[in-house]
């Protein structure tokens, strides 16, 4: 197979691109695997159709953007025999951990990087995901915003399970008595290492980050907001939606998510693989 064999559809006119012309479930080329790689670090989204992958396949994909991360708590959480990758089902509306714009562990001390997810079981309607162009969002700054945040760093919080404690079900849905807060700082305008090109690094105002270095909570908090409304305005989203067969690669250095929940108690599981991170 040459590269001749892969062809690039854009999705929209800002975010996202599909690629057909590559077999997934054989070894394919290191020159493939560069054509994979740049057109997720230049769309911030890749859609690969009728892919349907085993785990060894997965694996191996993920394994083109980097080093499988799974945190040690998830680990009963992820497929059997494949400790890195992980199960994610329906949690519920109410305790839905994706329903906004989000940037993935963005509270660790190294975020994770790329994140693969395949669809293992879709339900009947609904389920969408959309995704944000960052790099977009950033250029659309003014040169006095871009120069306010020029160098400052942001202030992300999560949680995690406590090491103390015994995991009786998933992370993601633990009360707050059994987690411990995590907080780490990470630049808010970021430059992608592969692409040179200077992107927007956000979470959840007011949740997910919470301050801006060098101003106070209060101060921050307007000028977060304004970042975060203004990533992911309808022209600058591609909203995704899901099919048997289908493998979507997005790129957290440059890219916000957010898992629409509109589907009820029906199921929906997702296996997915993020790399680049530590905790």
């Amino acid at each position: 197979m040459t590269n001749e064999t892969i062809r690039l559809q854009p999705l929209t006119g800002s975010v996202g691109v599909s690629l057909s012309g590559i077999d997934l479930t054989t070894d394919f080329t290191e020159a493939e695997a560069d054509a994979l790689r740049s057109a997720l670090y230049n769309h911030c989204v890749l859609i690969l159709r009728d892919q349907f992958l085993s785990p060894d396949d997965h694996m191996r994909l993920a394994a083109v953007f980097g080093e499988p991360f799974l945190p040690w708590y998830y680990a009963k959480n992820s497929l059997d025999d494949y400790p890195k990758i992980a199960i994610v089902p329906n949690f519920g509306k109410a305790k839905a951990p994706a329903e906004s714009w989000h940037t993935d562990w963005s509270h660790m001390p190294t975020p994770p990087t790329v994140s693969v997810a395949l669809a293992h079981v879709l339900p009947e309607t609904g389920g969408d995901t959309m995704f944000s162009n960052q790099y977009v969002a950033y250029d659309r700054l003014s040169e006095g915003m871009k120069q306010l945040i020029a160098g400052r760093r942001g202030k992300f919080v999560g949680s995690r399970p406590k090491r103390v404690q015994k995991m009786h079900g998933r992370p993601d849905t633990l009360p707050s008595t059994e987690r411990e807060p995590v907080d780490n700082y990470h630049p808010i305008a970021r430059v992608h290492p592969e692409t040179g090109r200077t992107a927007l690094y956000l979470n959840r105002p007011g949740k997910s980050m919470v301050a801006i270095e060098g101003l106070t909570e209060a101060e921050s908090l307007p000028i977060l907001q304004f970042l975060y409304d203004q990533s992911s305005t309808p022209d600058n989203v591609y909203r995704h939606q899901w099919r048997p067969g289908d493998v979507v690669c997005w790129d957290n250095q440059c890219a916000m998510h957010y898992g629409v929940h509109d589907y009820g108690d029906a199921e929906r599981t997702l296996h997915r693989i993020t790399v680049g991170g530590a905790e």
